[in-house]
């Protein structure tokens, strides 16, 4: 019998904001291994190529899981002091960022690494999150400078957008990002209770209020996903114009979500800081 694979969870339907908005159910977790020491877990990552990454703040933080949900291996010991965010490519390669380290490195599939950006100590202070534009680009949160910073598939800086503030443009903690296929920039504004949402050149297009301190986003189909791990709740924006299409979650569903990922199977998949889990939910198709 295998050790490792999804377990089941409650099935059962989650709080909603209003009636007619449809909520995920829970179909388990990822199963970590038994002889491993899980830290707070930062971030999940589905590949395009189908394995399924895990960023945690423990020994071998990289952890990598087959399409089934069954541990492959774990890598990156000794690596990071605050591991955040993580991401991959179009062409399977993984990327992650260090909170404390201030470095975004790029590992191949295999976990070699390619690319450190950051070994200046100026790119970044604090790099939380980062999206892949179109081009193929690199748009990472420079939270801790309180800007977004742009650069080229080999790490170049193209521009930089963004300081500290509570203005328009401007950023208590720019901590999570998603994109959209406009090339849209969501930019979890933590702190200052918004999302703000950005042209790739820089200029602001709108600003999303109205559901609590953002940490993790995530586009999925025709919603933008908003985790608050301050009340442990999801909130689904409406891509379209920016409307609350609908919330759930809570204390007993969510310990802390994070940052967020979803597979070809439609299942949506949530790093949880204080449940140091990737719970796992089944979504409806939402119009």
């Amino acid at each position: 019998m295998p050790r490792f694979h999804l377990i089941p969870a409650l099935l059962c339907t989650l709080p909603l904001a209003a009636q007619s908005f449809p909520a995920p159910s829970s179909t388990g977790f990822l199963q970590f291994p038994a002889n491993e020491e899980i830290g707070a877990m930062s971030a999940v990552a589905v590949s395009p190529k189908g394995p399924i990454y895990v960023l945690h703040r423990g020994p071998k933080p990289i952890m990598v899981f087959d399409k089934s949900g069954k541990h492959v291996r774990s890598f990156g010991d000794g690596m990071f002091k605050v591991a955040h965010g993580l991401r991959v490519d179009k062409d399977g390669n993984i990327w992650t960022t260090d909170n404390a380290l201030h470095f975004v490195r790029k590992f191949s599939p295999e976990g070699k690494v390619l690319l450190t950006l950051g070994e200046d100590g100026k790119t970044f202070r604090s790099p939380d999150d980062l999206v892949f534009t179109s081009k193929g680009e690199i748009v990472v949160a420079d939270a801790g400078n309180g800007r977004l910073v742009r650069l080229s598939a080999d790490g170049e800086v193209i521009s930089t957008w963004g300081k500290k503030g509570k203005g328009p443009g401007e950023f208590a903690a720019a901590h999570g990002l998603a994109i959209d296929n406009q090339d849209r920039i969501f930019v979890a504004d933590r702190g200052n209770n918004r999302v703000q949402v950005f042209s790739v050149e820089g200029a602001l297009l709108g600003e999303w209020r109205g559901f609590g301190n953002p940490f993790g986003l995530l586009v999925m189909g025709p919603h933008l996903l908003v985790s608050d791990g301050d009340a442990n709740q999801i909130t689904h924006f409406a891509l379209k114009d920016g409307s609350i299409a609908g919330q759930w979650g809570d204390g007993e569903v969510l310990k802390l979500p994070h940052l967020m990922s979803y597979d070809a199977q439609g299942r949506l998949y949530i790093a949880e800081v204080n449940g140091k889990r990737v719970q796992i939910f089944k979504t409806p198709k939402y119009k």
